[in-house]
């Protein structure tokens, strides 16, 4: 009904301002679904059962109930009762105090989130919740913000999974890689848009820089800490052993990893790791690698625990992540409504192939720029990369091999504007659940990331125009790396080393 016209753009707009003026996530979601309802259906009863199917479509379906849906969420409930548990055993308290023997200041806290988030490359969901139980002890410690580490999650756990193609990240795009180009396999395609993905790779750049010249903007300064909350009622135990931290930890990390290539293999019954990945199910993996690991922390740990506290630890382990389940299960089920009922990103798509085709300027130039701004905006609107993947794609291969242009800077420039769209994005999955994993709010962490990904975009649009326009990616990264190092730099001047000062 929409997919032709520009209020198939009004959901997503308002849901975005509403975010912005009020910062009530819940709230403007759920109006979003409700403003979609009133434009689709006549009457006020057809609009309520639409506004109920709509969520309760998260849950179940004509197919039967989502299994994967109450595996994250299973997941989540979880991940918050073991971090109680290391919190009330003392682990976390011994591991803070070990480490800050070691690391005392918020660069060096930062720089271990930052690591973590490039080694842990297997799955975004995987990356931000399993990189903030590991750097939000030792960051709070250090006073750095949730609100920095949440940014630090967020613009290294895509970037990384996009750049990897032994990624769930990197299947998926084989996946929508098959046959995509005549001659040419898939994992040729991916790893040729590799390095063509400027910004991905200036995105981790970006987080280099902004921990190492310790670059704070004055909205990532006003916004500090916004949402954290901590659970006072359990004191933890003062001679618990940081490995009460460690081994739930690496426990989980080695499971979730064991279960995803695990229920791969049992779709595709070989040892092929991209194969294994692509059918791997990731909910199945995340809760029943999270709970064979509160299993291992509970029986470790059960000495340094009162009786009496699990109750404590499994009521306030719940209600840590209560507010991120909510805010899931409304952005999850505004995601179909904006692609499949309002066509949001068929709109958008056939827009921004109508203007590339009709443009008066070189095909080498204004497609990959056309193709980075369309998934952007298609993923800013849509909440989600992967859906703007399988919408741009094929269209991207279509429209640069019409006109010409290079096909696979074409392709990077969808997979890079994507990105930065899921970044740029108040519901993307991806964005709540690093809040989530660093401890904050979520519209606090989406208001201070929105303007470093952003000038990480400006940067990288520029350096595909360069590269369209001197049919060279190395010319693109030549000028964009010297824009990038330039900017932060004067960033730097600005609001790193007077911070600096500050502190001394």
């Amino acid at each position: 009904m929409y997919s032709d016209s520009a209020l198939s753009l009004l959901v997503p707009i308002v849901v975005i301002a509403m975010v912005l003026i009020t910062k009530r996530v819940v709230l403007s979601l759920l109006v979003g679904i409700i403003l979609a309802g009133i434009m689709l259906k006549s009457d006020l009863y057809s609009m309520m059962e639409y506004v109920y199917n709509a969520i309760s479509s998260v849950f179940y379906s004509e197919e039967g109930i989502s299994l994967n849906t109450f595996y994250i969420f299973g997941f989540l409930i979880l991940l918050g009762i073991l971090t109680q548990l290391m919190q009330c055993s003392g682990g976390i308290n011994a591991f803070v105090h070990w480490a800050r023997q070691r690391i005392k200041s918020p660069k060096g806290s930062e720089f271990l989130a930052f690591i973590a988030g490039i080694v842990i490359f297997i799955d975004d969901y995987f990356n931000a919740l399993s990189v903030g139980q590991i750097a939000r002890p030792l960051n709070d410690a250090n006073h750095s913000t949730r609100e920095r580490l949440a940014y630090i999650i967020d613009s290294t756990s895509a970037p990384v999974c996009i750049l990897m193609p032994i990624s769930s990240w990197g299947a998926y795009v084989l996946g929508l890689m098959s046959g995509l180009i005549e001659g040419q396999s898939a994992f040729s395609v991916l790893v040729e848009s590799i390095f063509r993905n400027y910004y991905a790779w200036f995105a981790l750049a970006g987080v280099f820089f902004v921990i190492y010249w310790q670059i704070n903007l004055p909205i990532m300064k006003k916004n500090q800490n916004v949402g954290a909350e901590s659970f006072d009622e359990i004191k933890p135990h003062t001679s618990g052993s940081m490995w009460l931290l460690i081994v739930p930890i690496v426990s989980l990390i080695f499971l979730v990893a064991f279960f995803i290539f695990y229920s791969g293999y049992k779709e595709v019954q070989t040892f092929d790791f991209i194969a294994m990945l692509g059918e791997a199910q990731t909910g199945f993996s995340l809760f029943w690698g999270g709970f064979f690991a509160l299993l291992i922390a509970l029986f470790i740990s059960f000495k340094h625990i009162n009786g009496r506290d699990f109750y404590l630890i499994c009521k306030d382990g719940f209600l840590s992540m209560l507010p991120a389940i909510l805010i899931l299960i409304l952005a999850w089920a505004i995601g179909p409504v904006i692609k499949n009922d309002l066509q949001t990103g068929v709109y958008l798509s056939n827009l921004s192939k109508d203007f590339i085709l009709e443009a008066n300027l070189s095909p080498n130039l204004i497609v990959p720029l056309a193709l980075f701004l369309s998934a952007g905006f298609i993923a800013l609107c849509m909440g989600t990369s992967w859906g703007t993947f399988a919408i741009m794609l094929p269209i991207s291969v279509s429209v640069a091999s019409a006109n010409g242009a290079d096909v696979m800077l074409a392709i990077a420039a969808v997979l890079g504007g994507a990105v930065y769209g899921d970044h740029a994005s108040p519901i993307s999955d991806t964005t709540i659940l690093s809040a989530t994993g660093a401890g904050c709010s979520v519209q606090s962490h989406f208001i201070t990331q929105l303007p470093y990904a952003s000038m990480i975009a400006v940067v990288a649009f520029i350096s595909y125009g360069v590269a369209g326009a001197f049919q060279s990616f190395v010319m693109g990264y030549v000028v964009g790396w010297i824009l990038l190092f330039s900017l932060f730099f004067i960033l730097k001047r600005y609001y790193g080393e007077k911070i600096l000062r500050e502190k001394a």
